[in-house]
């Protein structure tokens, strides 16, 4: 994976955050994700398809996610339920939409698939071998959250 591939990424991430939810998240860690293990406890899942195959997942714990969606929502969220489900599979639905966007701009065009999220301690998020994949950790509101990117150029 070419690291550029990671900025619109990173970029994508901080102004949805921002304009969507009022939180300014500060930038990290970038580091070259091992293993298929979850960062967190919710994971958003989103897979990439064209000129480009792979995924975009954000990671986080329980509680930030409970805060961001209550952000987000405009109400407290005291529980994972359908709507915090809903919310994170909202919120990587518009980083991986934002992204998209800029890479198609740049002539790499790829489709989004519908976004999954998977809920729980221990959770496996399973990639192609052949794709690396690199990590972002992200912190706000006293915690940390993780937007890991696979991509690989089709031919390449």
């Amino acid at each position: 994976m070419k690291a550029e591939y990671i900025n619109p990424f990173i970029e994508s991430t901080l102004s949805v955050f921002n304009t969507m939810i009022g939180i300014e998240p500060k930038k990290q860690d970038v580091y070259i994700k091992k293993g298929d293990n979850p960062s967190y406890d919710i994971s958003g899942v989103i897979g990439l398809a064209g000129q480009a195959n792979g995924s975009v997942v954000i990671s986080m714990p329980e509680d930030l996610a409970l805060t961001v969606v209550s952000k987000f929502m405009g109400d407290e969220c005291t529980e994972v339920n359908d709507e915090v489900i809903d919310a994170v599979g909202e919120l990587i639905n518009m980083i991986a939409g934002s992204t998209k966007k800029v890479f198609s701009e740049k002539g790499l065009r790829f489709k989004i698939s519908i976004p999954n999220v998977i809920v729980g301690k221990g959770h496996k998020i399973n990639r192609p071998s052949t794709v690396p994949c690199l990590g972002v950790k992200f912190n706000c509101e006293n915690s940390d959250f993780v937007v890991e990117v696979s991509l690989k150029e089709n031919g390449k």
